[in-house]
Formats: structure tokens, C-alpha cells, sequence
């Protein structure tokens, strides 16, 4: 009888991630799993580890960490898709771990390991962003059309994605204070930015044809392919893992005021405003947003420039005011493009088919 085979990837978290590791690899032999362990040591290399490991055939990639590390190992095993058969687990060891709370994963290392032998391979789409282009202007139309994609990037996302003050607060709160705190160093470093709130112009279509969904000034705009926001809210309440469609929610605010009405709506009702908010559903959306805007996938905020060439990075350095770039990017819904383990007793609402 062939063994489980599994590649152990550790986001260490200050050491205490790694107290746990023999724990959990006793669970997995006694499983009958044969598991390596891998340890991240460097930033960025989370995503390689888990390439190479989906290149060598591993019957699983666990990742052992929060949800960016979930990120990294994903990206690192779809670099092999069609090549490989490997799934991913999660061992939950972060700041949220919003996957384990959406499908019931324990967040103790040990019960969490337990579940993962018991658990089931299911197939999940995921989101997938892009740069299509940038537009820095009248004078610049060979970049606008021109191929600006760079290669090698994080581009797929389990959870979802996040375009304004949520990657802004991910990008601005000290590591050492989230490893301290939690999210509570988050909520922390939000506090201190309220005064410094600030709108952006948005251009937002769906589907082939391009249709409009809605055009203004934006807070806040998350594609989601997961329901729950940082354990604290649910900004697209109705999406699927098996829909071949993307969620998109936009917080909406005309003034400063507006803006802070709507964070404390989120934090208070779990949920923005009605009045103050738009929703769609599509297997695309474009959406047309200043450069000077963060993006983060999945919790984590990601560099515009990793996703750029160098020659459009260069055209971007040259064009000074980000906020004067529009960034075209472009999200996609990729239909059954992950295997990730599932606890066998999860009855939650993310399947909407066969689930």
C-alpha cells in the first residue's frame, strides 16, 4: 500500500511555530504519512519551497502558518498544475487563519493535523489577478497597449482580494507587533490611520463584453472567492469555492466622513452600509484603479512592481505621481484549479455544488 507522502512547509513565527513541528509530524507517521519539513528562512521563499516540493511529487504541501503563508504554498504548487497531482493542507500558525475558521480547521497545531488525516480532497477554484496595463497618459500609449506582465509573481488567491485601506493597514503594521498581538495589532495601526482615510477613482467591468458594474470614488474594493473578511466581517456573503465566479464588494464614500461611517460600520455589523456599497458576480472583472492604491491578496499586501516589467516599472518611475497612473488590472475566476484538504464534517455554505 503506497504511503501519503507530504511536504511539511513552516513559516517559523518567532520560533513558536516550530516548538509544534515534532508534534505534528508524529501525528502525520502515526497516520501513516512519510513528511519532510521544510522551514522558511527568507522573505519570499515560502513560494519557492513549495514549487519545488509540488515539482517532486508530494502527495501533499502543508502549510504550516497563516493565511499568507496558505498564499505562498497555493502559488508554489500551481506553478505545477497539470503536472502534478499534489494537494495542499494547512496546519493553521498565523495572525487570522481565516481558511481554518471558513472550514473548521482547529486552530491547535496537533488537532489541526489530526483533522488533516481525516480530511478530503476537494477541488476549488481560485482567483487570479493580473496587471493588463498601465495608463500614465496621453503621451504614453506604447506602454498602455504594450505587454507590461512580469513573471514569477503571487497572482492566484484562495480567499480574496483587496484594493485600498485593507492593504494599506496589512503593508503599515509592524510584524513584530502582529506576531505580538494578532489582528489586534492591525486594529491598532487602523485606529491611527482613520484620519488619514482616502478615497479613489475606480473603473470597475465584468464578464467578456467589458460591462459596466460601477464607476466613483472607492474606499475599499474586495474580490472575493471565500465569504469571511478577517474573521470580523463578510464582504461578499454569498460567494462560492465551486462557482467558477468571483464575489466583488465596493465600499463606496463620497467624503472623509462617509469613509469613517463605513470602517465603523464593518467593525460594528460586520458588513458595510447598504446604502454605501455595491455588489456583483462575474468570472471577470477589470477594474481600472491609481497605482498609489494597495493591493493585497488573501491578507497579505503584494508589491505593484512585482507584477511589472521592467521597462513598464521604468515608465512607471518616470511618470513621478502614482495617483496621476490608472493600473488596469484584471481578475479571473480559475474554475477547479486547486486540490486542498477539506475536514471530512465540514457542512458550511462554500459549496454550492456537490457540497
Amino acid at each position: 500500500m503506497k504511503r501519503t507522502t507530504a511536504c511539511l512547509v513552516v513559516h517559523p513565527r518567532s520560533g513558536k511555530n516550530l516548538a509544534r513541528v515534532p508534534y505534528v509530524v508524529s501525528v502525520l507517521a502515526a497516520a501513516g504519512w512519510t513528511t519532510d519539513v521544510v522551514v522558511k528562512e527568507s522573505k519570499g521563499q515560502t513560494m519557492e519551497l513549495a514549487a519545488r516540493a509540488a515539482e517532486a511529487g508530494y502527495d501533499f504541501v502543508i502549510a504550516y502558518g497563516g493565511d499568507g503563508t496558505v498564499n505562498h504554498v497555493l502559488n508554489g504548487v500551481l506553478a505545477f498544475a497539470g503536472k502534478r497531482s499534489t494537494a495542499v493542507g494547512v496546519i493553521p500558525g498565523g495572525t487570522s487563519n481565516v481558511w481554518a475558521a471558513e472550514v473548521g480547521i482547529p486552530v491547535d497545531p496537533v488537532r489541526a493535523a489530526q483533522t488533516l488525516v481525516e480530511s478530503e480532497v476537494r477541488c476549488v477554484d481560485v482567483g487570479h489577478v493580473g496587471v493588463e496595463s498601465l495608463t500614465l497618459g496621453a503621451g504614453s500609449s506604447e506602454i498602455d497597449q504594450g505587454a507590461v506582465s512580469a513573471s514569477g509573481a503571487r497572482r492566484h488567491f484562495l480567499l480574496m482580494a483587496g484594493l485600498g485601506v485593507d492593504a494599506t493597514l496589512m503593508a503599515r503594521t509592524p510584524r513584530r507587533l502582529k506576531h505580538k498581538l494578532g489582528i489586534a495589532a492591525v486594529v491598532l495601526t487602523g485606529l491611527k490611520q482613520l484620519p488619514s482615510l482616502r478615497t479613489f477613482p475606480v473603473d470597475i467591468r465584468s464578464g467578456d463584453a467589458g460591462s459596466l458594474v460601477w464607476e466613483g470614488r472607492a474606499l475599499q474594493l474586495v474580490v472575493g472567492n471565500t465569504r469571511s473578511y478577517g474573521k470580523v466581517a463578510r464582504m461578499t456573503p454569498d460567494a462560492l469555492l465551486d462557482s467558477g465566479e468571483l464575489d466583488l464588494a465596493v465600499i463606496t464614500a463620497r467624503t472623509r466622513l462617509s469613509a469613517l461611517v463605513q470602517v465603523i460600520a464593518v467593525m460594528l455589523r460586520g458588513k458595510p452600509a447598504h446604502a454605501h456599497s455595491k455588489a456583483s458576480r462575474s468570472a471577470h472583472f477589470r477594474v481600472s484603479a491609481p497605482a498609489s492604491v494597495d493591493l493585497q491578496l488573501d491578507g497579505s499586501a503584494v508589491k505593484l512592481k512585482k507584477y511589472l516589467t521592467a521597462p513598464a516599472r521604468d515608465a512607471l518611475a518616470r511618470a513621478g505621481d502614482p495617483e496621476r497612473v490608472m493600473v488596469n488590472y484584471l481578475f479571473d475566476a480559475v474554475p477547479a484549479a486547486l486540490r486542498i484538504a477539506v475536514p471530512r464534517g465540514y457542512r458550511g455554505q462554500l459549496f454550492g455544488h456537490g457540497g
